[in-house]
């Protein structure tokens, strides 16, 4: 009768989709359920010769017979939604009749993507764009706290079409503005195809299970189901803990569980936290740990595929950033920790980021703004070439990739969290217990 929950320890594109399906091939978990975020969010999910990268729909998706819940503090892309559902089932898996929806969830509508681009050009002229994925998700968390969101429950009330119409004629005002002040491009032709399409999805979504999740998983859990939440981003992009105002628009860390789907706190169990082997940002803002070499760097891109499974864009690459990683864990009360992307490294040596310095003067707390940083300090280790691709026997893994996998938990050891497995590829079975 419990809640386990994964989340991302960095900026977020740490392989969380493959660590649901790895917890869900143990058969101890009847669903899984997304608590925060949006279709800004992208994850990778392989099963055989199958690939699926999900945004909204939860990375259980692929597995037969496990039921998905949608919670209230996720932003619903309807458009993108049905497009998830429809491209499952072409590979083969309906998940109509397990998909639960809160009524609570919020709507992204078809002109919040536009108001997200509208400010990433207002944010242009002072050279602070953020990197948002425009998917409106920024906006629709606005409008949420402004207390005039739609949410997926109204779409069935008599009313739904005229608190649409009054939160358009809002919109649109707020586009006008950035077209006056900001020379913001608004092209008539472009919202009119996307009210379109929004609309026939927003029929569709009609059709799908909607309700009371909290009462839902609360029933579950009294039936003695277990429930895995997931979560999208990383803790390095909470809204309040990240490196603000580069940050996602939701709370990403645990504590947010219990708002996101409705359940207290005591029904929350283990928390696993999800790290690579390196480290990656996409959007705006500073990255300490960015390696400067762009040769090197892009060895890691190539290497680990790092290009966005949401926008496509190349991320960023850095080391393994311990002093955030430290942070992150302590912020979220992981207990459990996967590693990913053993496999890859393209460099004979590697480095980690110990610790940061403003002005000569070595953190001990993590630093409100990124840009105060004036120098990392770094540890070096030989790297581990490629060799470990695809190893699922502790016995088989190379001396040097487990002398970095000691010093990591000799680094965490204070933590009281245990390292349980490490991805070695992109594969269901490339993984090794540890």
């Amino acid at each position: 009768m419990a809640i386990d929950l994964l989340i991302g320890l960095q900026w977020g594109d740490e392989g969380k989709g493959k660590n649901i399906d790895q917890l869900l091939s143990t058969g101890n978990y009847f669903g899984v359920a997304r608590f925060q975020g949006g279709a800004n969010a992208g994850h990778t999910l392989k099963s055989g010769d199958k690939t699926f990268i999900g945004h909204i729909v939860p990375s259980g998706c692929l597995r037969e017979n496990v039921e998905l819940y949608v919670g209230n503090e996720v932003v619903v892309d309807a458009i993108s939604l049905i497009k998830e559902i429809e491209e499952l089932k072409k590979l083969g898996f309906d998940i109509t009749s397990r998909l639960y929806i809160s009524n609570r969830a919020k709507l992204v509508s078809y002109l919040h993507p536009f108001i997200d681009q509208a400010e990433e050009c207002y944010r242009s002229k002072g050279g602070n764009k953020i990197g948002t994925t425009c998917r409106g998700i920024g906006p629709a968390y606005s409008d949420s706290r402004a207390r005039r969101i739609l949410l997926v429950g109204d779409i069935n009330f008599p009313d739904f079409k005229q608190k649409e119409e009054e939160l358009s004629e809002l919109h649109m005002n707020f586009l006008n503005m950035y077209k006056d002040k900001y020379n913001f491009e608004i092209i008539e032709d472009k919202i009119n195809e996307a009210k379109v399409a929004w609309q026939k999805a927003i029929e569709e979504v009609k059709k799908l299970q909607i309700c009371d999740l909290s009462f839902l998983i609360q029933k579950r859990l009294s039936e003695g189901k277990h429930i895995l939440a997931e979560g999208a981003q990383g803790v390095m992009l909470d809204l309040d803990f990240g490196d603000y105002p580069n940050v996602t628009s939701s709370n990403v860390l645990p504590a947010n569980v219990c708002l996101g789907l409705g359940v207290p706190h005591t029904a929350i169990r283990d928390i696993y936290g999800v790290t690579k082997t390196y480290t990656t940002k996409v959007g705006g803002g500073d990255f300490p740990s960015r390696i400067k070499d762009k040769e090197i760097e892009n060895l890691f891109q190539q290497a680990g595929n790092e290009f966005g499974a949401t926008t496509g864009r190349p991320r960023m690459c850095g080391w393994l950033d311990l002093f955030a990683l430290r942070y992150a864990i302590k912020l979220s009360g992981v207990n459990k920790l996967f590693i990913n992307k053993a496999d890859i490294c393209p460099t004979e040596e590697i480095e980690v980021i110990s610790s940061y310095e403003v002005d000569g003067k070595t953190l001990e707390e993590f630093p409100l703004r990124l840009n105060q940083i004036t120098r990392v300090k770094t540890e070096k280790m030989l790297g581990w070439g490629t060799s470990n691709y695809g190893v699922s026997d502790k016995e088989k893994v190379s001396p040097a990739l487990m002398k970095y996998l000691n010093y990591l938990k000799d680094k965490l050891s204070d933590l009281n969290v245990k390292i349980v497995s490490v991805g070695t590829g992109p594969d269901r079975s490339h993984f090794f217990d540890l």
